[in-house]
Formats: structure tokens, sequence, C-alpha cells
């Protein structure tokens, strides 16, 4: 009988292959004509090494993973950072102890920050370690793989999100530590990566010489895999499987459709039969400006191939959210992410002109809305940027994702043109758990404190006449999709990968 190792699912999807340890330190596989010999050195090959992975990324179409990428290649080159291996190294520490206490250092200032999105930027701060750790010692950081060409399952205590994008891809991955709305979740999810966290290394190791079989969803991993005969179950995310509407048993529509933030989402979008885009997001190319809020000419060059290439029907375009995690150089030191009037009018100006070249029919979403006068406000600003260009102003909807304006909701609902719920903030906020606890799951949106504030918010909608959507991960869980059909959500927004599935959820209810 073959051992079955649980943990939580994080990326759904199911793949077999050979376990493979991140960064194992074998003999470096491409050796530098000068490989680096101090701490600053290593630490710009790291950032070159980034710095190169992003470029290759962004040509094939991967803009939001070559952001997070290079972000890691801003951490590299941090001045903070290498003052502090300096001062270890002037107290006498070898140069790998004083890189390690450095790194030490810097990654529990991180992960001290109030700000929980941006404390998870810490695991970053440890993989960029690492890679500098492996480089002075003429290792390579990427770490080996399996023999006789079988398929990577890579594992690793505390695997970055970089490691799922450098080198070859693996077939899936497993993590000891790491919670499901943490950055290797999300790109395992955009990848199409199978992911499981929560299992320990020990447990793994004993499956070192065996073919196993990864489970994204039940959140486990089975030795033996190989052995006898195997059915791998059908892959999840089947390109335009079941596309059209999603119509429940009892004939209620629900709209479903698609999260993106670069061409190749939304061609997959596409593929995938999506109704429109229910979440584009517009940070994500930004996350390395050095200098200031992007002007208008800016938005235009980054949303037109976007809004180009998306599927017909209805784009939800959330303005800048520059929060948590997500933040450019330019706001590293500042809590304040909202954009003065002069930053959002360069935005809904950018946003309206792409719109306009392209004939996509759009709605403006603002994140982050802690009272309804931001509504208000905001909306003055778009129905002048939209009379200055001649167009008419497009519907104007609000994020439901901070615990405070749930007391206000109804008056918001009454002043913004829709509702969206963002359960990823919302549910951390109200469980009192970080976005990177390996409690807090897509399903803990099923958690009756979170339901009632769903409630809560469909409710006022529709007593004004508000359509009310959900697009974060959890709309695609089942163990939260039925409450939301329940409860009359009027539309999902989910990852390319999930729609077919979600469609086919929603028409057995």
């Amino acid at each position: 009988m073959s051992a079955v190792l649980r943990g939580t699912g994080a990326a759904p999807g199911s793949a077999v292959g050979r376990l493979v340890a991140a960064r194992v330190g074998s003999p470096a596989a491409r050796p530098d004509p000068a490989p680096p010999t101090d701490i600053p050195a290593a630490l710009d090959t790291v950032a070159r090494h980034m710095d190169d992975l992003a470029g290759a990324l962004r040509t094939r179409g991967r803009a939001a993973e070559a952001d997070i990428v290079e972000f890691a290649a801003l951490i590299a080159r941090d001045r903070e950072l290498r003052d502090g291996a300096a001062r270890h190294l002037a107290a006498g520490l070898a140069p790998i102890d004083a890189l390690a206490e450095a790194v030490r250092e810097f990654a529990d200032v991180v992960a001290g920050f109030d700000d929980e999105l941006l404390a998870e930027r810490a695991v970053d701060v440890r993989d960029i370690g690492r890679q500098a750790d492996a480089l002075l010692r003429g290792e390579d950081p990427a770490g080996g793989r399996p023999p006789g060409g079988a398929p990577a399952v890579l594992v690793g205590e505390e695997l970055a999100a970089m490691d799922l994008l450098r080198g070859a891809r693996p077939a899936a991955a497993v993590s000891e530590r790491g919670g499901p709305t943490g950055h290797l979740a999300i790109v395992a999810r955009s990848l199409g990566i199978p992911l499981v966290l929560g299992i320990p290394l020990a447990a793994l190791a004993e499956l070192a010489e065996d073919l196993i079989l990864v489970d994204g969803e039940a959140g486990t991993v089975e030795a033996n895999a190989g052995a006898g005969v195997r059915t791998i179950p059908a892959p999840r995310r089947v390109p335009g499987g079941g596309a059209g509407q999603a119509i429940t048993r009892d004939g209620r529509r629900i709209r479903v459709r698609a999260n993106v933030a670069t061409v190749t989402d939304a061609l997959a979008a596409g593929e995938a039969g999506s109704e429109g885009v229910g979440l584009l997001r517009t940070e994500l190319p930004f996350l390395t400006e050095e200098f200031g809020w992007p002007d208008e000419e800016r938005h235009v060059a980054m949303l037109t191939p976007v809004l180009a290439a998306v599927p017909p029907g209805l784009v939800v375009v959330r303005t800048l959210d520059f929060t948590g995690d997500k933040r450019p150089p330019f706001l590293r030191d500042r809590r304040i992410t909202l954009p003065g009037p002069d930053a959002l009018t360069a935005q809904l100006r950018g946003v309206m002109r792409a719109a306009s070249d392209t004939g996509v029919e759009v709605a403006l979403l603002l994140p982050m809305v802690d009272h309804p006068r931001r509504i208000k406000h905001v909306r003055g600003l778009l129905a002048d940027a939209c009379a200055s260009l001649g167009l008419v102003p497009p519907p104007l909807g609000a994020m439901v994702e901070l615990p405070q304006v749930l007391d206000q909701v109804d008056d918001l609902a009454e002043h913004a043109d829709f509702l969206s719920l963002g359960t990823n903030d919302l549910t951390s906020r109200l469980l009192g758990l970080s976005r990177d606890d390996p409690r807090l799951t897509p399903a803990s949106a099923a958690h009756p404190t979170v339901l009632d504030a769903i409630a809560q918010t469909i409710r006022a909608g529709h007593a004004h006449g508000r359509a009310v959507s959900l697009c974060g991960d959890a709309a695609a869980d089942p163990a939260v999709l039925p409450h939301l059909v329940r409860l009359g959500c009027d539309a999902v927004s989910v990852a390319p990968t999930a729609l077919a599935g979600v469609r086919a959820a929603v028409r057995a209810y």
C-alpha cells in the first residue's frame, strides 16, 4: 500500500514526478567567468540573474511574474542588507556567516511590518540570501534536477515564487511553510503548477527514491505512484471547456469571469470562454517604478495591449492597488498608497483612452474603499476626465474588503454602481489571520463571520439594485461557491484556469 501524506492544497491539479530539493547545493551548472568571492559580488550576481529571468518572463508575456522577480532583484540590491553584511564582516564573521546574519536580521525586520502582505516579502529576502550563499560556496542556486529525465516535484522548507519561475518548470511543488494566499501559491495557480503546503521535509525524505503523485486540490502527496497501473486525474484546467453561460438548475444566471493582469492572462481567459473580465489588475506592471505615480501615457501604453486581447464582454478595471507586498520603490517608505487627485485623474484618463481606442466596454473599480465619500470624490474626477475626452463616464464600483466599511455598506451601495467583494483581505482581517498563515485558505471565506459579511453586502447591493460580485480565489473553492450561489451573488471572477470548473459547478446547483 502506498503512503499518503496530507497537507493543505494551495494550487489545484495533479502531477507525478520525483522529488527535487530546491537549491540543494550541487556544483555550479553554469560557471561564471568570474565567480563571486565576496558578499556584494554575490548579491550583484543574484540581482543580474533576477534581471535576466524577469526579462525572459516579460518577453513570454508573463508580466505579472516578471514584476515579482524584478522586486526580488531590488531586495538583492538593497543597501540595508549590504550594510548589515559589512557590519558583521567588520565584527570578524566569515563571509558566509556574515551574509546569514544580515539576511536573518533584514528578514526579521520585513516580517515585523504591520502590513501583512508586505511582511510576506521576508520569504523573498531569505530566498535571495540562499542564492547568494550558494554562489559563495560555488554551488548552483537553482538546485538539481531528477535523474533520467523524470518530471520534477520541487520541494523545500520554504519555497519562494522564484523557485517556480527559474529554470525548467516543475511538474508540481511541495513546501513545508507558506500560506495559500502567499506569492508562492498565487504564482503556482497562475502557472497551473499543483502545490501542497504543510508537509514536513522529514516525512518527504522517506519518499526520495519513489515516483510520487501530488494532488494540489486534495492536499496530498502519495508515494509509489508509478507502481502498477495508475490513472492520473484529468487536468481540471480545460481551455475552452464548458464555455458559455453558467445557469443554475433552477434557472438563475451567474456570470463567471476571469481575473487578468497581462496579455497572456487575457488570451487565456478568451480560450477558456470567460464572459469578459471581472478584475483587471493595473498595478502589477508598475511595481518597479522608481520616480512616482505612472502618468497618463504610461497607463495607455500598459492597458491598450491587454484590452486588445480580452474576450468579449464587460471588463472591470481596478485602479492602482499599491498595498501590502504590491508596493513599488517610490512608495517603499510611505504608508499612504492612495494617489492624489492628479495621479488618479491620469489613470482615469488613461483607462478611458485605452478603452476608446480598443472599443472595449469598461467599468472602473476602486480598491480599499474605507468610506462612501471616497466613491463620491472619485465619481467627480471620473466625470471631469470623461468630459475632457468627450466620452460617457463608465460605471464606478467599490471593493468591499475592509471590515470598517461594512457598517456603511448600505450608504456605499447607494453611491456605487456595483460592489465587488475582495475576500482575501476581508477574510484575513475578519478572522485576525495574517495573509501567510497556513490556516488562511480560500475556503476560509466559508467561515460564518465571513459569510455574514458577504450576505450583508449582497443584501445592501440588491436593496439598491446593484450587482454584487466576488473577485478572489474563494470563488473557485468548492467549500465557498455553493454559499455564494445560495446568498445571491451575481458574478464571480477567478483565474482563467478555474473558469471551466466554476461554470460546471454553478450549473450543478
